[in-house]
Order: C-alpha cells, then sequence, then structure tokens
C-alpha cells in the first residue's frame, strides 16, 4: 500500500470515529433528564478511551509522514547526487548537454524525451535550464522543463503534519474537526502523489 493510501485510510478513519464520538456527546447534552455534572461524567466516561484513539491515530499518521519524507529525500538524493559515479549516465547526460550546447536540439517532442529522461534529476535540468538561457526564442523549450518543487513538497508536507498535530491529538476530540480533518483529505487526495510528492499546479489544470 503507498503511503498516500495508508495516510488516507488512517485520516479517514479517524474523521468516522470522532464524528461518532461528536454525534454521542451532542446526544447526552440534549438528554434533558441529565443534570449538567452527569452529563459531564458520561461525557468523560467517552471521552477517557477516545483520547487514547486519538493519540494512537497521531503517532500512526505522524509515523507515515515521516517514513514518506524520508522516503523522497533519499529518492531525491539518488536521482541526483546519487548519479554523479554512473559513468553511463554521465556520458549520456554530457553528450545531451553537448548537443543542446550547439543548438543541436530545437524540435519541441525531441526535447520533452529528454526532459523525460531526465526528469527526476534536478542537478540535470537546472544545467540544461541555464544552458538555454533567456532566449526568448527557446521559451517554449524552457516551459517543457519541470520546475524544481522540492522545497514547496516539503513545506506543503509540513503544514500536513502541523495540520496533523493541531487536529489529531487528545486534548482536541471535543472540538467540531469535520472541515478540518476534510481539508487535509481532499488535499491528500488532490495534491499528493502515492509516493507524497506534490503533483504541481500546472498539471492538475
Amino acid at each position: 500500500m503507498s503511503k498516500k493510501s495508508e495516510l488516507l485510510n488512517v485520516i479517514e478513519s479517524y474523521k468516522g470515529k470522532q464524528e461518532g464520538f461528536a454525534s454521542k456527546v451532542n446526544e447526552i447534552l440534549k438528554n434533558g433528564d441529565l443534570t449538567q455534572e452527569g452529563a459531564e461524567r458520561r461525557i468523560n466516561e467517552l471521552a477517557v478511551p477516545f483520547e487514547i484513539i486519538a493519540e494512537n491515530t497521531n503517532i500512526r499518521a505522524i509515523g507515515i509522514l515521516n517514513d514518506g519524507i524520508e522516503a523522497l529525500e533519499k529518492k531525491w538524493k539518488d536521482n541526483s547526487t546519487g548519479k554523479l559515479t554512473d559513468s553511463s549516465y554521465q556520458i549520456g547526460l554530457a553528450n545531451t548537454i553537448k548537443m543542446i550546447e550547439t543548438g543541436a536540439i530545437t524540435n519541441q517532442e525531441d526535447f520533452k524525451n529528454i526532459i523525460e529522461v531526465y526528469k527526476d534529476d534536478y542537478n540535470a535540468l537546472a544545467t540544461i535550464r541555464n544552458l538555454l538561457g533567456t532566449d526568448i526564442d527557446k521559451g517554449d523549450l524552457l516551459m517543457l522543463i519541470p520546475k524544481d518543487n522540492r522545497e514547496y513538497n516539503k513545506k506543503a508536507l509540513s503544514n500536513l503534519r502541523n495540520n496533523i498535530e493541531s487536529n489529531i491529538n487528545p486534548s482536541n476530540i471535543r472540538n467540531s474537526l469535520t472541515i478540518s480533518l476534510e481539508s487535509m483529505i481532499v488535499f491528500i487526495k488532490t495534491r499528493l502523489k502515492d509516493d507524497l510528492s506534490i503533483i504541481p499546479w500546472e498539471e492538475m489544470q
């Protein structure tokens, strides 16, 4: 199962449990036969075991997120600096750079195929982008080079971690969390790939 699916399962499951807990609390509060002290006692009886559920869910979700971030950073490293000792790869890259320097590659389809080969090597892409420079005539080719969104990716996952910490914890179980949890679920479904890498806005349009 992918990190995305794992994280979705954990948060969606918690959302259902939290809504069930909130519903039971509302039923108790609306029970006119109970005194304020009696209602609070019943709510506490429900809250104590649910606090454990919230804590365990927090630990599980943050663990999945941290594992995903660690795997992403390893992937980024392996696809950039990790390729420096791969002689065949470096020879191919050197040949590609030479063709771009000499202006031999002008066809968009050919250029797109080259970018596909180096799409995960951000150092190679940066080199290719610099070779093209700011020449207006090469603007169409520049548009084909994906942006280096690693920092944005890390920031987005950091924000997700903060949201999990804020909303899925024992001290926050009595608040209305449906909107916050649904927002996290939508973000994970629409903006993250299976390995938790971010989907660029341009790919969503």
